[in-house]
């Protein structure tokens, strides 16, 4: 089912409780999907396998931008959370 966001946030006590999932639009451009967490399944994602895709994406990015320590500066991650991302890259 497709709904503006007025409409899903005007029904979302009604949406919250029901068991479609719910693509939400802006000017008719989906803009986010809402699912029930009753529909959800544990077999729906391999947990380890995305942890490790999530990794490998971060340590290719990393890479391949000479400037990511300024970046994640930028972005106001802590110095010792970029260490320690340094750290890991070392260890393997």
């Amino acid at each position: 089912m497709k709904m503006g966001i007025k409409e899903f946030r005007e029904r979302l006590g009604e949406v919250a409780i029901g068991d479609q999932v719910i693509e939400v639009t802006h000017h008719g451009k989906r803009v986010g999907r809402y699912m029930p967490e009753r529909l959800r399944t544990a077999p729906d994602i391999d947990l380890d396998a995305w942890a490790k895709q999530r990794v490998d994406a971060a340590r290719r990015w990393r890479e391949q931008t000479p400037d990511w320590r300024e970046r994640l500066k930028a972005f106001g991650i802590p110095a010792d959370e970029i260490e320690g991302m340094e750290a890991d890259d070392q260890c393997s």
